[in-house]
């Protein structure tokens, strides 16, 4: 049975591409990830064309949503320069919020991974990630008291399953993460981002075989 026109269309409207989808350089989510492996990659500019989800989809709705109709007095999607890697250059970024010295991250997730964060903790990557945003506001000249991570369930009924994640803002985590990426770059240009080791719990590098 083939497709009714509508669904073409509404199909081609959904997954047409977007200029985030066009972005070849590594940001603040790709330096946080834990596992060096894929950091390299990603330095290397060798990252994977992933297959189209909704999820991700429905996640870039919410966060359009957000920003048009909620905090009036924050500043949204704020452009930022975070830092550099040695080597490969400046790190650029945009943070979801900005309100009264707060970082504020969107995160669409399922629910199960919510109750996991409140059990187990929210993981290093998003933390990393909200830092970075931190230090490019302290760069940009702002005052940055703590950032927050803000977890909204996709698949829930209920606003009290929203997870909000608050911590002081920590510069050295911020500098951590740019040293690391300095010293994954220098790896991935004297032999190859193949070398690098994989982090144990990385789904990618356990997916597949590099």
């Amino acid at each position: 049975m083939s497709k009714s026109p509508l669904k073409v269309e509404v199909i081609q409207q959904i997954t047409k591409g977007t200029e985030r989808d066009k972005q070849k350089r590594i940001g603040p989510s790709g330096l946080g990830n834990p596992c060096p492996k894929c950091v390299g990659r990603e330095l290397a500019g060798e990252s994977e064309e992933r297959e189209f989800s909704l999820y991700p989809w429905i996640g870039t709705a919410v966060h359009a949503y957000l920003e048009q109709q909620s905090f009036p007095d924050a500043e949204h999607e704020l452009k930022l320069y975070v830092g550099d890697v040695e080597g490969y250059g400046r790190i650029n970024g945009t943070t979801d919020l900005y309100l009264n010295g707060v970082i504020g991250d969107w995160k669409i997730v399922g629910l199960k991974k919510i109750k996991e964060y409140r059990i187990k903790g929210v993981p290093l990557q998003y933390r990393y990630q909200a830092m970075l945003y931190g230090r490019g506001c302290e760069l940009a000249g702002k005052v940055i008291d703590s950032i927050a991570i803000i977890f909204i369930p996709r698949d829930s009924s209920n606003v009290n399953d929203i997870f909000v994640y608050e911590e002081e803002y920590q510069p050295e985590m911020a500098q951590a993460v740019l040293d690391r990426a300095s010293a994954i770059y220098k790896v991935v240009q004297e032999s190859g981002w193949e070398d690098l080791p994989s982090d144990p719990d990385c789904f990618q590098c356990n997916y597949r075989s590099w």
